[in-house]
């Protein structure tokens, strides 16, 4: 059977938490598509290492996605350099057990700061006539913590689930220059992130939960790269799951 392909040559794209796991992974299969890509994260050491896979079509900005003001600035100067966005992906976020008898409110507040409030400041710079195209697309994570929880998890899964509920209101202001806002929610995916959740989980039971087993970032960017073309054209202000059968 042959992989899906898409056509993203001379289309800008600015992609947050590109430098490990699924951000990673969408930024490198945007490039290989022909896009125009900036890569955001704050790891400067793997960004690089990514840049050189396709140095002349991945930009890197190693910077923390909440200082919004040098978010800003890194967008401004890519869209100036590139030309106006095409689309935008939040793929950033951070997690961490937060249980209510003992959980660190400093901690806490990142997570909710990483997951949701940069996502709602990179809509907000995105969606700028001067920084985007008519029907750009813009993608956030959410995740499927966001449908069904666990213990432990209220800011994780709290600022996920606020996640779809901006992105449905954004979808509705931006609809009038037929800028798309969505979300997807994937299941437990190998990533590094998920490697430092593996002490606090049981995976024999995360595996019988994915009945399709736990997925690899490659199972989600194609759905990524999917929503952010015009093939998803009709689609915003929804919601996207792809979590190997845990919701089913």
């Amino acid at each position: 059977m042959s992989n899906i392909t898409y056509n993203f040559i001379n289309q800008n794209f600015v992609v947050t938490g590109a430098s490990s796991g699924m951000g990673k992974q969408v930024a490198m299969e945007l490039a290989e598509a022909g896009a125009n890509v900036l890569a955001i994260a704050r790891g400067e050491e793997a960004l690089f290492s990514l840049k050189t896979l396709y140095p002349e079509r991945i930009t890197v900005v190693a910077i923390d996605v909440c200082d919004s003001e040098k978010l800003e600035e890194s967008i401004i100067g890519f869209v100036k350099n590139k030309g106006k966005l095409d689309g935008a992906v939040h793929a950033a976020g951070i997690s961490g057990l937060t249980p209510l008898k003992s959980f660190d409110e400093n901690e806490a507040r990142k997570v909710v700061d990483v997951s949701f409030w940069a996502g709602v400041k990179l809509v907000q710079i995105c969606s700028k006539v001067k920084n985007s195209n008519t029907g750009a697309s813009i993608l956030l994570f959410s995740s499927v913590r966001s449908h069904r929880t666990d213990k432990g998890l209220f800011a994780y899964a709290g600022a996920k689930s606020a996640m779809q509920i901006a992105a449905k209101t954004f979808a509705k202001e931006l609809a009038k220059r037929k800028l798309r806002v969505n979300t997807i929610s994937p299941g437990w995916v190998n990533t590094n992130m998920t490697d430092k959740l593996e002490e606090t989980n049981n995976l024999d039971e995360v595996n019988q939960n994915h009945i399709l087993g736990i997925g690899y970032p490659a199972d989600v960017s194609g759905v990524v790269l999917f929503m952010l073309s015009d093939r998803s054209k009709w689609m915003t202000g929804t919601d996207v799951v792809v979590d190997g059968g845990y919701l089913a």
